[in-house]
């Protein structure tokens, strides 16, 4: 019984929510894209940021984003509502950074660092990672480092 309350307590205190943050999943219903994001360290949370940017045309009502509060990963949505990952974009600490580009280089691409947070984004090395068709993960792949030029981050508080 003790077991049952515990594991019960744990899984209501899962990935769901920090503080006030939440999963928020939003359709990509435009081609500028504004969401926000803050990383969290040791139960603290950093500085919060918009972060805009421009998907192409064809993303519009395919895609949606799903937004953790640290991490704003956009997923393809096919015919059956069934969402993919094709990359994310995360806020990262310093030490967070240093330490997720240790341990995986190359893997991880910052866009932007300020005094306390980097804003980096993250592709799929292969379309293994994403459960799509190699060739149909690559074509949204394609468009990635494109989107990664429009971005355009600011500090809100």
């Amino acid at each position: 019984m003790f077991l049952s309350l515990a594991m019960l307590a744990l899984v209501g205190c899962g990935s769901r929510s920090f503080g006030n943050l939440s999963v928020q999943t939003e359709p990509v219903d435009t081609t500028t894209i504004t969401r926000t994001v803050q990383f969290v360290e040791s139960g603290r949370l950093g500085p919060e940021y918009s972060v805009s940017l421009t998907v192409p045309t064809e993303w519009v009502g395919r895609f949606q984003t799903r937004n953790r509060g640290n991490s704003i990963i956009f997923e393809f949505v096919n015919e059956r509502g069934r969402a993919f990952p094709i990359f994310s974009l995360d806020a990262l600490s310093n030490a967070q950074y240093w330490e997720q580009i240790g341990s995986l280089p190359g893997d991880y691409n910052s866009i932007i660092n300020t005094a306390d947070t980097y804003i980096v984004y993250h592709l799929p090395l292969t379309a293994f990672y994403s459960g799509l068709p190699p060739a149909q993960f690559q074509s949204l792949a394609d468009a990635v480092p494109g989107i990664i030029q429009s971005v355009n981050v600011t500090r809100i508080r």
